[in-house]
């Protein structure tokens, strides 16, 4: 019997400034936290070698290497905080000024440019950090690189050549992070153990940021005894939703998106409106505050030309960085730098109001583009939810809880805005995991299959529709079913299943009015013979065309809605 195989789930937030890596769990314990949500206990984020719980999404080269030994063929990468210091040392432009070193960009133009040296060199770079976030995850885990199960999250106005290029990137980052723990015996058996078989992807999904987001709050979970999908600050609050609104306030920008779900049970995500305003960015935060800092620093010590100096910049952006998170949950701060700039010290106390007042101007840009979605008419949004480091700030949560949104559902309490993507698609990849879903190999033995894994469920029988006649006989059905049914549903089918079909009208008006659409099982697999099992009656027809969404569960229950309706269940 061969030793089972044990999958661990990661999922990787690869934001514009910083990264972040948690690790799913499989095992689904109950728990109870403040506004307690479902029965999932949430992802560990893992900290890097410094401890913190984010890394600088930064890729440099260590130049003292490379000039040490001019015999390497490729000079060692580094990341993070050291990478940005080699900047400083190089007397190169701050990220903020220059972002080309950032890993989102190098996949953004490695993807979209024609293939060169220099977007060869970047992917590598790019693949090289995914390697680095790959080794953290398993030296947290305990675990393996051909163990790893990913899932990545990119910004939901990412093209599909830039998603493409984020898998494979990763994928190339997984296994060059494989061949750095193997030995060349140990490479050479497992080619031979796999025999020239396709193997599993290491990359299983690539989701938006507001799909993690909206995962992690576990606002996907379906409704079924013992589980709440939402955690409620407020009381009343029902447990059901249909629109959600993902407010995601990072570094790059502050984006708005609308989503939705079919029904009240399904499990199915749709991006109704997003928009992007990049004016209103953590970057132009830090800058405003650092701006502050250099004009107090040469009032106060009469020099000037801080910002003229591209080393002082650096030194800046990273103290006034340090300050806003400081900020977060302190009234004070001082941005303090030694020996900034000519020698002279810096030492500037920030209060909390003084912060604010400095944020007002972009503040206000984000009220008025966070006003256009308040204004929708007909669009209640029963939860709002909120993502990205800004939205850490009491005045960004404020801004949202109090005064614009003071009515919506907040989601899991548990859930820190900028830990929320990287939770979300850890739980996704433990979702997928947890259903075997993510394998190529149908046919894999019970052995091979380790006790964290279940097969999926399969529908057992067709279900589709069928316009039957009013007046029609039981004996006339089974061969109306058998000629005129459309199958929506199919055997074999993995649950849950959600289908929706545009359904055109072509035999008359005269004949629909006198007809009504049956639910009906189709013969074939677990079904003996084929039945009614429900009808839709006075249906309204737009242009002669209607639609119709199915979503059968994994416990066997059957939804149907109608022109996008609500759901009825059978």
């Amino acid at each position: 019997m061969s030793k089972p195989i044990e999958l661990t789930p990661i999922g990787i937030d690869l934001g514009s400034i910083h990264a972040r890596v948690a690790i799913g769990n499989l095992n689904h314990k109950n728990v109870c936290v403040d506004g307690a949500v479902d029965s999932t206990i949430l992802p560990e984020i893992i900290s890097n070698a410094q401890g913190s719980r984010y890394t600088l999404a930064l890729v440099g080269t260590d130049q003292a290497d490379a000039q040490s030994d001019e015999k390497t063929e490729e000079p060692r990468h580094i990341f993070g905080e050291a990478a940005r210091r080699a900047l400083a040392r190089e007397k190169k432009p701050t990220i903020s000024k220059d972002p080309s070193s950032m890993v989102r960009e190098m996949l953004r133009s490695s993807s979209s440019a024609a293939k060169d040296d220099d977007t060869a060199a970047e992917s590598s770079k790019a693949a090289a950090f995914f390697s680095h976030l790959v080794e953290l995850a398993c030296d947290a885990s305990s675990s393996h690189p051909e163990k790893l199960r990913t899932v990545v999250s990119v910004s939901v106005a990412s093209t599909p050549e830039e998603q493409n290029g984020v898998v494979k990137t990763l994928e190339k980052g997984i296994s060059d992070a494989l061949g750095a723990r193997q030995s060349a015996k140990e490479a050479k058996a497992a080619k031979k153990k796999k025999g020239g078989k396709e193997e599993d992807p290491s990359v299983m999904a690539v989701i938006t940021d507001p799909a993690a987001v909206c995962i992690a709050h576990g606002l996907t979970e379906i409704d079924h005894p013992g589980i709440i999908d939402l955690a409620s600050s407020k009381s009343g609050t029902p447990s059901t939703w249909k629109n959600a609104l993902v407010i995601d306030w990072g570094a790059s920008g502050l984006t708005a998106t609308h989503m939705c779900r079919t029904s009240t049970n399904s499990s199915l995500l749709t991006i109704v409106r997003h928009v992007t305003d990049t004016s209103c960015s953590g970057t132009a935060i830090i800058a405003a505050l650092a701006k502050h800092c250099a004009s107090m620093f040469e009032r106060k010590s009469r020099v000037s030309g801080l910002l003229d100096s591209k080393k002082a910049c650096h030194r800046l952006d990273m103290a006034c960085e340090s300050a806003v998170r400081t900020l977060s949950r302190a009234p004070t701060v001082t941005v303090a730098v030694d020996g900034l700039f000519e020698g002279i010290d810096m030492n500037v106390p920030i209060s909390r109001p003084r912060f604010d007042m400095l944020m007002s101007g972009i503040m206000r840009k984000a009220e008025t583009l966070l006003r256009t979605f308040t204004g929708e008419e007909a669009v209640n949004f029963d939860v709002v939810l909120l993502a990205g480091n800004v939205c850490d700030m009491p005045s960004a949560s404020n801004l949202v809880r109090t005064k614009l949104f003071p009515n919506a559902n907040a989601g899991r309490g548990d859930v820190p805005p900028d830990e929320a993507v990287a939770i979300g698609c850890a739980r996704h990849a433990a979702s997928i995991l947890s259903c075997d879903t993510h394998s190529k190999h149908g046919g894999k033995k019970a052995d091979e299959i380790g006790p964290a894994t279940r097969k999926v469920k399969a529908c057992p029988l067709t279900i589709g529709i069928c316009r039957i006649e009013d007046g029609k006989q039981n004996g006339d059905l089974q061969e109306t079913i058998a000629n005129n049914s459309v199958p929506l549903i199919e055997v074999g089918e993995p649950l849950p299943a959600n289908v929706t079909r545009s359904i055109t009208c072509t035999n008359g008006d005269d004949l629909w009015s006198n007809s009504s659409i049956a639910i009906v099982q189709m013969q074939g697999g677990a079904a003996a013979e084929s039945k009614v099992i429900g009808k839709i009656e006075k249906i309204e027809l737009e242009e002669k065309k209607f639609e119709i969404t199915m979503e059968l569960s994994s416990a066997g229950k059957l939804a149907v809605s109608v022109n996008g309706g609500p759901s009825t269940a059978l």
